[in-house]
């Protein structure tokens, strides 16, 4: 993508997140790395190992970049490339500086997108030939322009304004020269204005004379033009937008005018998707800071202005808007820092919880992702209602961080819609159900799980069983029991069979005593004894009792002739986690 700024001043690049947290470290090393391959470019052929190798390594440093931005900006000038306030890449030698390559042309800030990986030797390339153009061919802005770059964006200004032909240094242009050049045509208007006297003419209002023109009847002081200079920095510089919106709201402060609070109401409706689209959310949050301020001011607001209030709210939070507004963070038009976001985010009602979620689950951007956890967490304590719903979301992505949110917040009314999800098509919204029901200690959901201990999912069934067991659910003692009896769990692994050994101690109590004994220390008629998981695994089951009784089946087979055993009988026995 091409953009053309103003030499004096464009369009501010933006600051996504703040300063300290950049990368500058390895984005120098990406540089390092970046003039490296393109010197082997430039000396080997496509298919010499040395210049793959470096081609190869630039790949791997802008990988590893992608985790910690979504973008890799940076601005430069002669000889230095800035990210940020931080410089990455500084070169003496013009020769074969890459900032000077770039500033020489009038390119004044690039941009590195994900993907650049699959273009590095067609972006190589573009460097190279522009190393090699010559002053009245073409120039770099044309050779990026011909390729065509997809994840390459640069911003330029125009070295000099089309049509303007600046003056060039001469015999006639020097400054002595025009001095005297300008003295002698003073001398001749003089002239001609003294030989027009002289002819007779009038003196009247059209005689133009030379004390007409005396600069110090009119000029200003040093100090003066100083303060008159910065009187005109700050009308240019003043917030109008603030401005207009402080006006707005201090009529909305008039209680006595209820037409006219209706009709201000409708003008910040129709304001605020319009702050957003153009990337104003400090002005938007300003914009509902103000009217949380008013909703709390008694008899500043009637029922009519109330709902309007909450419909600008829900217009706001509602999935659509949301969605765009994230899709505008990760393209760029909404610039915004954490706090920024955070601070916006911070009004949001139920509609936005399942944007906000879904998104907070895949963000890899670790602050940003902070951020929308910490408002998805806000809203939810505000919208309960709001939260239980989502357990019924189609998006299995949403339904299960909405398990998860439940278990977290300790949300009692959402155990009927968690029985459910432990029905799910998708094994990560059981596993998320299976989870949030040992954090809400619900004994509804404790019965629906003991049907889960049949699910087709390993890892569902396993944490059914732990969370049976934490839920010391005695009516599942008896399924327990059937499970570890079963076909099944002798060829499951290690893992699973220690589960359900675990999870039937602590439902069954002293009650599995005797099961557990019989797998640990009883032997057959030909003296043969359970396999060294089974028994290992009922005396982890009797540790997990923990009563007197338990401890002494335990300690008959301290000596057991099975190291596997008698070690985890020791373990059971010092009741080790």
């Amino acid at each position: 993508m091409t953009e053309r700024i103003d030499p004096a001043g464009g369009p501010d690049p933006g600051v996504d997140w703040r300063e300290s947290d950049l990368p500058v470290e390895e984005v120098r090393a990406l540089f390092v790395t970046l003039g490296k391959a393109f010197r082997a470019h430039q000396l080997y052929d496509q298919n010499n190992p040395v210049r793959q190798r470096f081609v190869e390594t630039l790949r791997g440093d802008f990988d590893r970049l992608w985790t910690q931005l979504d973008r890799l900006v940076v601005t430069m000038d002669e000889d230095r490339i800035w990210l940020g306030g931080s410089e990455v890449y500084h070169s003496e030698s013009r020769n074969d500086s890459l900032a000077f390559l770039f500033f020489k042309d009038g390119v004044r800030e690039i941009t590195f997108l994900p993907g650049i990986g699959h273009e590095v030797e067609r972006f190589l390339g573009v460097l190279q030939k522009a190393r090699r153009l010559v002053p009245e061919g073409d120039d770099l802005l044309t050779v990026l322009w011909e390729e065509e770059l997809r994840c390459f964006e640069y911003r330029y200004v125009d070295l000099l304004a089309e049509g303007l032909a600046l003056p060039e240094a001469g015999p006639g242009n020097t400054g002595p020269e025009l001095q005297a050049a300008l003295a002698a045509e003073d001398e001749e208007i003089e002239a001609q204005a003294s030989g027009s006297a002289s002819d007779g003419v009038p003196d009247g209002p059209q005689a133009v004379r030379q004390d007409d023109f005396n600069p110090t009847l009119y000029a200003l002081d040093p100090r003066e033009m100083a303060a008159l200079r910065a009187e005109l920095q700050a009308e240019l510089g003043r917030d109008t937008r603030a401005d207009v919106l402080k006006a707005l709201f201090d009529r909305l402060e008039e209680p006595e005018n209820r037409a006219r609070q209706t009709e201000i109401l409708r003008i910040l409706e129709t304001l605020l998707p319009s702050f957003l689209s153009r990337g104003g959310l400090v002005s938007a949050t300003n914009v509902l800071l103000e009217l949380r301020r008013m909703e709390q001011m008694p008899g500043m607001f009637q029922e009519d202005q109330l709902a309007a209030c909450g419909r600008i709210l829900d217009g706001i939070s509602s999935r659509e808007a949301i969605e765009e507004l994230i899709a505008a963070l990760y393209q760029g038009s909404i610039r915004a820092s954490s706090a920024q976001l955070g601070a916006f985010l911070q009004f949001m009602r139920g509609g936005a919880l399942a944007p906000l979620l879904r998104e907070s689950e895949t963000v890899q951007h670790k602050e940003l992702q902070a951020v929308l956890r910490k408002a998805v967490h806000g809203i939810a304590r505000q919208h309960r209602a709001a939260l239980v719903q989502l357990l019924e979301e189609e998006d299995a992505r949403v339904a299960a961080a909405a398990a998860r949110l439940a278990g977290e917040m300790q949300v009692t009314e959402a155990g009927p819609s968690l029985a459910g999800l432990l029905h799910h098509d998708d094994p990560a919204v059981r596993l998320a159900a299976v989870e949030a029901a040992v954090k809400l200690k619900a004994s509804m959901v404790a019965g629906a799980l003991e049907e889960t201990l049949q699910d087709p999912e390993r890892e569902v069934r396993i944490a059914a069983a732990r969370a049976l067991g934490q839920l010391r659910y005695a009516p599942a003692s008896k399924s327990l029991a059937g499970l570890i009896r079963s076909k099944h769990t002798r060829a499951a692994d290690i893992t699973e069979k220690i589960a359900i050994f675990e999870a039937f101690g602590m439902a069954a109590g002293d009650a599995g005593i005797e099961l557990l004994d019989e797998l640990l220390n009883r032997k057959g008629l030909l003296g043969r004894r359970e396999s060294t998981d089974m028994r290992a695994a009922a005396a982890l089951g009797l540790g997990r009792i923990g009563t007197a009784r338990a401890r002494h089946v335990l300690e008959r087979a301290t000596q057991d002739e099975d190291p596997v055993v008698r070690s985890n009988v020791n373990r059971a026995l010092r009741q080790e986690d």
